[in-house]
């Protein structure tokens, strides 16, 4: 068994936290290990293993693992799928200002989500599965979580707590909900696809497709669809492109970027297609319509 320390993971001892996005490829499995800091992990895709003391739990795309310090463990691919996780690890003096907070919500959240000190050190429930719609909102607070970790900008240290208490706020308030199957009313897809949306503002820049988000979805592409396009009055496609299109402008309008870096940077690889995607909605080509602004 390996053990990791902090200073395996964490460069800023004074902000003792790190997350990252991986992959195992099927069949693949990690090393059996345990750490001296606590971890969340996401799976976003894939089914795999987790293995514990001496159990062994099977996940699945939507499932969350909270882990102790100390927990010796190792995680896997089911050898016909590929696993794609979230790790966030961090210290829990990282939150000491937070913890006491969250343990005054305690009747609203559950014990897991708070420091075991507080707690007692209780035996307790460390794995959730989530439903569709939560598991759209934990993918964006945790890609906003990746952002911050990686482009470090001001405030970033601030920013990242926040994101963590408001995910554990937000795992505590699932955790107590009815664990049944996602319901099919009109109100719950709604709210599927309003954090779609969100998803699409915040990942337009990359190469997401209509496959990739209703897979996120758990839905067919036909169903899928049918619904996005009745929720939003637009196709999946002609929504992404819409947000791009809208940020593109932008780039145009204010900044002296090359037409090519702004089709790239709004998540075309092919200029040909920017441009007449660009022709559709505004009517005219990108570099026209930099010129009509810049002669207002």
């Amino acid at each position: 068994m390996i053990h990791y320390s902090e200073e395996n993971f964490m460069k800023n001892q004074q902000f003792p936290f790190c997350i990252s996005v991986e992959e195992l490829q099927g069949g693949e499995i990690s090393d059996r290990h345990d750490y001296d800091f606590s971890e969340i992990i996401y799976v976003a895709s894939g089914s795999g293993t987790y293995l514990y003391r001496e159990t062994t739990l099977q996940i699945a795309k939507g499932d969350v693992l909270i882990i102790q310090p100390g927990l010796a463990h190792a995680y896997g691919a089911h050898p016909d799928s590929n696993l794609r996780i979230y790790r966030v690890m961090f210290q829990q003096r990282l939150l000491n200002r937070e913890w006491p907070a969250l343990n005054h919500a305690a009747p609203f959240i559950d014990p897991i989500f708070i420091d075991p000190f507080f707690c007692g050190n209780k035996q307790l429930k460390s794995h959730i599965s989530l439903k569709t719609k939560e598991q759209i909102e934990l993918t964006i607070l945790l890609d906003r979580m990746v952002s911050e970790y990686l482009q470090k900008s001001w405030g970033h240290h601030c920013m990242i707590r926040m994101l963590l208490v408001e995910i554990f706020l937000f795992l505590g308030r699932w955790s107590k909900d009815d664990r049944g199957l996602d319901s099919d009313t009109a109100g719950t897809k709604k709210d599927v696809f309003s954090n779609v949306c969100v998803f699409i503002k915040q990942h337009y820049m990359q190469q997401i497709s209509l496959e990739e988000v209703r897979n996120m979805c758990g839905m067919s592409q036909s169903t899928f669809t049918m619904n996005f396009k009745k929720m939003t009055g637009f196709s999946f496609i002609d929504y992404r492109n819409r947000v791009r299109i809208r940020a593109a402008k932008e780039l145009l309008e204010n900044t002296d970027l090359a037409i090519i870096n702004v089709s790239q940077k709004v998540g075309f690889d092919d200029l040909s297609n920017f441009d007449r995607t660009f022709k559709r909605f505004e009517g005219l080509s990108p570099l026209n319509y930099r010129k009509s602004k810049s002669s207002l």
